[in-house]
């Protein structure tokens, strides 16, 4: 079970980034510009995070939105690409 808390906590912190950078990850899936391998392994990338705290921290002052991920987001450049 706690496998399945740790991959849930990382996908919502994956899908927060993902927010807070204007990117639906759900429309890039149906554009064909994310597969579901791919958004799997942001997910990973995510989980093996070690700033998960400071990620957190980073979405709460970041409400309104931003235009890049801090340097340390293992997603960021995946992210940034998913943009427009």
């Amino acid at each position: 079970m706690p496998d399945r808390i740790e991959e849930a906590r990382s996908a919502c912190l994956m899908y927060g980034m993902a927010d807070k950078l204007g990117v639906n990850p759900a429309a890039a899936m149906g554009t064909g510009r994310l597969h579901a391998a791919g958004l799997d392994a942001m997910v990973d990338r995510c989980r093996a995070c070690t700033k998960s705290d400071d990620c957190i921290l980073w979405m709460v002052d970041h409400s309104a939105g931003a235009a890049r991920a801090p340097d340390y987001c293992l997603n960021g450049e995946e992210l940034q690409s998913l943009r427009g």
